[in-house]
This record gives structure tokens, C-alpha cells and sequence, in this order.
């Protein structure tokens, strides 16, 4: 088999994975986080979950990288910086920060986890380096496409860690439980990371223009929107004074 042929039935599974997941978190609040059982059996800590679920990103997409037939092209390395980037903050930065490192997550849940991101580093990277004729001139650096896409990613971006950041400062050190956030996005939605992170990706889909990335949002969007809603519930029943104006996770109307 080659790896045309791999990357052709990766990117299939990916889309009728999406369709699957968006059906099954519908129906079935995928159980990690706050819905996590408290008899959970084989957990993992937080810190070392999150690092191993994400890293793959970061190296399975600089190895196939490594081996495209354009890899010293421009637009593919400023594709790769962008990637490379987003996942060293995601994977290191991100959970080295985190106050609840005592949280526990399924192992099931970084299992999933780490096949996802490894096949999805692999589609993107291969597809970025290997099968997109368009970025092999620099001409697509001042596109429409190219420019919308990244001020999308950038937007999306700012409001992820902007609202991360303000889900991290919610608690002293040593607190534990739940509360309201207020702040940027929260004025609107329950989840505004969420909302950012389904922004970046569509992003990334409109500025490389490739099946990969496309696939990529729409995964995105199939996992994120239906766990908003579930956290927007769980908001609701949870407090009592929760802001009756707030949606899930798209501003006035969902």
C-alpha cells in the first residue's frame, strides 16, 4: 500500500469517524472532566494524560514533514511553523499550567486520544508537504484564502487561551469545585474555548485549502459542539443564578 493510498483511507475514516462521534456525544456525554464517574477504574493523572495525548501532534507531523517531497518550500514551512507551534504551546505549555494537576482522566480517553492526533498529524502534514500543488507558490501567501484563514486561526486562538486562562484563575491554589466564569466570551457562551477552538481549525481548513484540514474542523466541530451543549446543562442544573442570556457555545443562538 502506499502512502497515497494510507492517506486516502485515513482521511475517510476521519470524516465518517466525525459523523459517528457528533451521532454518539448526542446521545452520550463522553465521560472525562466533570462528568467523569467518580468510580472511574484505570485513570491517569492529568498532567502526564494531557502530555502524552497531545505530543503526537507535535511529532508525528514534523516526521512526515520531514519526509515530503516539498518540505523546503515556503508556504509548506510557515504551515509547519503554525502547526508546530499551536501543539508546543497545547502539549507543554498548556498542561504545565494547569492548577488541577491532581484531576485524573480515563486512560481510555489519552488512548483515543493519542490515535487521533497521530493520524491527524499525519494527514495534515502529509497533505500540507506531498498534495497541495497551491502552496508550492508563495503567490497563495497574499490570497484571500491564505490571509482570511490566519486571521480566523488568530482569532480563534485568542479567545481559547483567553478563555482558558480564565477558567485556570477561577480557583486559588489548593481550591477545589466548580464556579461561574465571567469574562470575554462568558458574557455570551458557556464554552467560548470551545467556540475559539472550532474557529482555529475552520481557519486552518480556509487558509491550506486541503481535504486534511477540512477534515480536521469538521472533527472539530462533530466533537466540541455536542460537549458544549452537555457543559451548557451542567452549567444550568448546576447553579442556580447561572446568566439566563448565555448559550452553549455560538452567541445568540445556540
Amino acid at each position: 500500500m502506499t502512502a497515497d493510498q494510507i492517506y486516502h483511507y485515513l482521511l475517510w475514516f476521519i470524516f465518517i469517524i466525525s459523523a459517528l462521534t457528533f451521532v454518539a456525544t448526542l446521545l452520550f456525554t463522553n465521560p472525562y472532566g466533570r462528568f467523569m464517574p467518580k468510580d472511574q477504574r484505570f485513570t491517569i493523572a492529568s498532567l502526564p494524560g494531557w502530555l502524552i495525548m497531545e505530543f503526537p501532534c507535535v511529532v508525528v507531523f514534523a516526521w512526515t514533514f520531514s519526509y515530503g517531497e516539498n518540505r523546503a518550500a515556503l508556504v509548506p514551512l510557515i504551515f509547519l511553523t503554525i502547526w508546530q507551534s499551536h501543539y508546543f504551546y497545547r502539549s507543554i505549555i498548556f498542561p504545565l499550567r494547569m492548577r488541577d494537576r491532581g484531576k485524573r482522566m480515563p486512560i481510555m480517553a489519552v488512548l483515543v486520544g493519542v490515535v487521533f492526533n497521530s493520524i491527524n498529524g499525519f494527514l495534515n502534514a502529509y497533505a500540507i508537504v506531498n498534495l497541495a500543488p497551491h502552496l508550492l507558490d508563495a503567490a497563495w501567501l497574499s490570497t484571500p484564502w491564505f490571509i482570511g484563514g490566519i486571521c480566523l486561526m488568530v482569532i480563534g486562538l485568542g479567545i481559547n487561551m483567553y478563555s482558558d486562562n480564565v477558567l485556570r484563575n477561577l480557583r486559588k491554589p489548593g481550591e477545589t469545585g466548580y464556579k461561574i466564569p465571567y469574562g470575554g466570551m462568558y458574557r455570551w457562551i458557556s464554552v467560548p474555548n470551545y467556540f475559539g477552538e472550532i474557529i482555529e481549525w475552520c481557519g486552518l481548513a480556509m487558509a491550506a485549502c486541503t481535504p486534511a484540514a477540512l477534515s480536521f474542523a469538521i472533527f472539530s466541530f462533530s466533537n466540541l459542539f455536542p460537549r458544549a451543549l452537555a457543559h451548557h446543562r451542567w452549567y444550568r442544573e448546576t447553579f442556580e443564578g447561572y446568566p439566563p442570556e448565555r448559550k452553549a457555545i455560538i452567541p445568540g443562538l445556540v
